[in-house]
């Protein structure tokens, strides 16, 4: 009975009833070699007999467990004989086959916009500047993206900020006071003697050098330039003269941040500049952003090294020194704006009709501007029947837009003025299901693919160029369809692919989540972690842009660095800190791809410690596509001993000796164990750092000690065994199938906005063969996405 129950189940996994003959000795003589001795009549280890183990759908669950663990090599145990790659290959195929037959495969889901996406639509459509994604709640994150339909429900209070942020976008459409006429605002530093006095006062550390304000402290609080400030609203260009006061070999960088007076983390980035020149011939840092009134200039110094250890007395100091600051503007000098044009049309019938008078201290009969119709029927119609297309994203019925222009009238006849018609009936709009909504069409057409394209490459609605593509019919056409790849990719709204997709799969987004001890790593500051961005994002820009193969995300012989990472990567004869570059990493080094760089490695630590079940899990995860279940309840987390008395291998392994952690620890530790070679902050150690026990550091500068060592090694399924991280990311090389495949399925989720399950698994590896073609490219892996069936299903 039991051999008549595994013919049936091997014939319903390979789906041919015919085939019985041909594959019944291959899944029996598997089974019985591999299988049966451990899950059989005998023994029913882990609660898993496969002799009776009904075919799937009905046990489709453990069947998807064995699959995991065949896939993975955690079965047969390693003590067992292992069975020929091919025959894994071959079984795990049938299981897989019948599965997917078994497994719905959900078409391209209804989802809405994200806030991101959001917040670029609204921009690119309206042509302003306003931050609309902080009035919207975070979204939910399926299989790792904030894209996913499954995370991206609707409720009422969401409708409520979505009305919200309407208004706000109406608002930063229209400008309401004539601007004033361009000027400059420039202070001398060292004329500011009542600012610079408060600055010394409150935290020393400043001198007066050569006319100019020089500041030693490194960090926050900056130096902040009030007298610079717009008096009001618009774009300016900002220039800032520095030099560096006895940078002996360093190069000194400044960060600078535009934003309010007072309120940290409200300030936005505007970029770290390298300080160089002369007293005479200072570096003049000009930028040009968008400021409120009373924002103001702030500059935040960011000294390495001196900041991490106690200066000798003989030592120079080396200082940041500010000559002069200066904003230039309002750049901006159309009245009514860009945006009101665009939106309302320019006609003879509208003008700009003064209203409310306001008060400003610096201007006198000031009055609020509003727009105004003299043909107020024929304006709001025309404004929303040429709104309505370019916010649904393709043309649209006179029908499906009645409503909208119904609404603006009705306002009008209730005696509604020409501009609250008109909010109202754009507001509509961007409330709508048509807009705010994306793949909602049954049938997927030229413009559904044209939305499609531009949310995968620039979170936003399609441009001109492919919206005429679709209208020609010709999007769908493949040669059509790769040239506006490679347009869209060489655009700089690409960038936005390059941070959303690097921010979730490898999680960039939370690098900022954690903040390392300052006693255990001195040498972390806010100029490294920038540092430590760009060079994952410049790493996957350059694959990106030179079509290199995806291999290069496991082991890479160059990087991109500027000097302040090179140095904390030990790597010599790198200057400047603003430019990120291309560099060929040393042969003899432990750097080269993603798992080495240091802002994957502090997203994957807690800021004090590093923690080998952490970085295991997201190795599993990002990197081989091995999804780890959570630990059974009532399991505590295992808290590394920062006071270097106890390893955290120790640990570990009296964690793992409870029978229900063993098994996903076997998996888990190994990959975390060959990352404790790096600390929280990504620096290479073969000791730990403790507040405790251990060694004086060498030099003798810092608070912490050299504890215990590190102890890399360990073994992969299949008896796998690696020595250090160096061996460890070896073993991924002499089997990089599961990251392609990893990879492959992450930039399918993104895309398509799906989750993808096992029933798309023949989709994931048609997007491999196909960059395979082109040695496995990144741009061609994108490529092949957008090929792919899943990326065009209704």
């Amino acid at each position: 009975m039991r051999l008549s129950s595994l013919i049936f189940l091997v014939l319903v996994l390979v789906g041919a009833a015919r085939a019985e003959t041909a594959h019944e000795p291959v899944v029996h003589g598997f089974l019985n070699a591999h299988c049966f001795k451990c899950h059989g009549a005998e023994k029913e280890k882990g609660d898993l007999r496969l002799d009776i183990l009904a075919p799937p759908p009905a046990e489709a669950k453990r069947w998807i467990a064995v699959l995991d663990a065949l896939e993975s090599g955690d079965m047969p145990p390693k003590k067992e004989a292992r069975p020929a790659p091919p025959d894994v290959e071959r079984v795990v195929g049938f299981i897989a086959d019948a599965l997917a037959q078994a497994t719905p495969s959900p078409s391209i889901a209804l989802r809405r916009m994200n806030r991101t996406e959001y917040e670029n639509t609204v921009h690119d459509l309206l042509g302003i500047d306003t931050p609309l994604a902080e009035l919207l709640p975070e979204d939910g994150s399926v299989q790792g993206f904030d894209n996913v339909s499954n995370g991206l429900s609707i409720s009422s209070i969401l409708m409520e900020r979505y009305l919200e942020a309407a208004n706000t976008a109406f608002d930063g459409v229209i400008r309401r006071i004539p601007p004033l006429p361009v000027s400059t605002r420039h202070v001398d530093l060292m004329k500011e003697k009542e600012n610079i006095d408060s600055v010394k006062e409150k935290k020393g550390g400043t001198i007066e050098v050569e006319n100019s304000f020089v500041k030693f402290t490194p960090g926050w609080p900056p130096a902040r330039i009030d007298d610079a400030h717009p008096i009001e609203d618009g774009v300016y260009r900002c220039r800032i003269a520095v030099w560096p006061h006895e940078p002996s070999a360093r190069t000194l960088v400044l960060a600078a941040y535009v934003g309010p007076l007072f309120g940290p983390g409200k300030q936005r980035f505007m970029g770290m500049f390298d300080v160089t020149g002369t007293p005479n011939e200072p570096r003049v840092i000009a930028f040009t952003t968008r400021m409120a009134e009373n924002d103001t200039i702030h500059l935040v110094p960011w000294i390495y090294p001196e900041h991490i250890t106690w200066r000798d007395k003989e030592e120079p100091r080396p200082g940041i020194a500010i000559s002069w600051v200066e904003t230039h503007g309002p750049l901006d000098q159309d009245f009514p704006s860009v945006a009101q044009k665009r939106l309302f049309g320019e006609t003879e019938s509208q003008s700009m009709e003064e209203g409310t008078p306001i008060w400003m201290r610096h201007r006198k009969g000031v009055k609020l501007h509003n727009v105004a119709s003299s043909q107020p029927r024929g304006d709001a119609e025309r404004i929303i029947r040429n709104f309505a297309p370019r916010a649904f994203r393709r043309p649209v019925e006179s029908s499906v837009v009645d409503p909208f222009v119904n609404l603006t009238l009705e306002r009008l006849d209730a005696g509604r003025s020409f501009e609250q018609a008109v909010r109202a009936g754009v507001g509509a709009i961007l409330c709508s299901p048509q807009f705010l909504l994306l793949n909602r069409e049954p049938a997927v057409d030229d413009f559904t693919l044209a939305s499609r394209l531009s949310y995968f490459l620039w979170s936003t609605l399609p441009d001109d160029e492919l919206l005429r593509r679709a209208a020609e019919g010709k999007l769908h056409e493949p040669e059509v369809m790769h040239a506006q790849v490679e347009r869209l990719l060489g655009d700089a709204r690409a960038e936005r692919f390059v941070r959303n997709f690097t921010g979730q799969w490898l999680g960039l987004r939370e690098i900022a989540f954690t903040t390392p001890d300052k006693q255990l790593y001195p040498e972390f500051d806010e100029l490294l972690q920038e540092s430590m961005l760009g060079e994952t994002r410049g790493f996957f820009r350059h694959l990106l842009e030179n079509d290199l193969s995806v291999r290069n995300f496991i082991d890479a012989d160059f990087t991109v660095l500027n000097e302040r990472l090179a140095k904390h990567y030990g790597i010599e004869n790198v200057k400047g800190h603003e430019e990120f570059r291309v560099l060929p990493l040393p042969d003899d080094g432990v750097r080269g791809g993603v798992l080495t760089q240091a802002s994957v490695l502090k997203v994957t630590a807690n800021g004090t410690s590093t923690s080998p079940v952490l970085r295991g899990v997201w190795v599993l995860e990002n990197i081989l596509g091995l999804p780890t279940p959570p630990p059974p309840p009532g399991v505590p987390a295992v808290e590394p001993d920062i006071r270097g008395a106890t390893s955290i291998r120790e640990q570990l392994a009296r964690h793992s000796n409870d029978a229900s952690c063993a098994r996903c620890h076997a998996r888990i530790d190994p990959p975390g164990f060959a990352l404790e070679s790096f600390d929280p902050i990504g620096g290479f150690r073969d000791r730990y750092r403790s507040l405790g026990e251990g060694d004086k550091a060498p030099g003798g500068k810092v608070n912490y000690k050299l504890a215990l060592p590190v102890e890399p090694g360990g073994e992969l399924s299949g008896a796998r065994e690696f020595a250090d991280f160096a061996g460890f990311r070896q073993r991924l090389l002499e089997n990089p199938e599961p990251f392609f495949r990893t990879l492959a399925t992450k930039l399918l989720i993104y895309a398509t906005g799906r989750p993808v399950t096992l029933a798309d698994r023949k989709a994931v590896d048609a997007v491999v063969e196909s960059a395979r073609m082109k040695d496995l490219g990144l741009r061609a892996m994108i490529h092949a996405v957008v090929e792919n069936p899943l990326f065009r299903m209704p």
